[in-house]
């Protein structure tokens, strides 16, 4: 992001020298007047405070052109929770449900069977994966905020997500 910043200033360099070039000698070649500007400096007579305000406008209007054009190619994941702690509603639900991917689309529908709660190896023999497979499965899971795991004894115990768990009800 930086150096993309430095280049929009760098270009807005050469577009204020080349519009100064433009303003001092409308009747010469844009491009022999701005190498002699490059070349010999600034005329004498020229207020410094002319072409350092222009260089400022005009990096500033292509910086921020830059990051517009920054916020709209690359745009950041929504933030689809409320009150930012947990997302809300059978919309944020539903939501979630269409990105699953077929094998943690098993292990919820599992854990919705069984009231939103159940033994990590009997999800493992429901739904129909390998221990490797479930485990895998169930961390993405935890990792992304749907599920909850928590260690009982030799097993690992799988719960739903509140938020999430609700929404597929409601």
């Amino acid at each position: 992001m930086l150096l993309i910043l430095l280049l929009a200033a760098v270009i807005g360099l050469a577009v204020s020298l080349y519009l100064l070039a433009l303003v001092f000698a409308p009747l010469a070649s844009p491009e022999g007047v701005f190498f002699q500007i490059l070349a010999e400096g600034l005329p004498a007579g020229l207020p410094l405070v002319i072409p350092l305000s222009t260089l400022l406008l005009f990096s500033t209007v292509l910086a921020s052109v830059v990051g517009v054009i920054y916020f709209l190619v690359l745009p950041e994941m929504k933030d689809y929770y409320s009150s930012g702690s947990e997302p809300v509603g059978k919309d944020a639900s539903a939501m979630v449900m269409r990105t699953l991917k077929p094998d943690e689309r098993k292990v919820v529908g599992v854990l919705k069977v069984h009231g939103g709660s159940y033994i990590q190896k009997f999800v493992t023999q429901e739904a129909g994966l390998s221990r490797l497979k479930t485990h895998r499965v169930v961390a993405a899971l935890a990792e992304r905020g749907i599920v909850h795991v928590e260690k009982k004894g030799n097993s690992n115990e799988v719960t739903l997500a509140k938020w999430f768990l609700e929404g597929m009800e409601g």
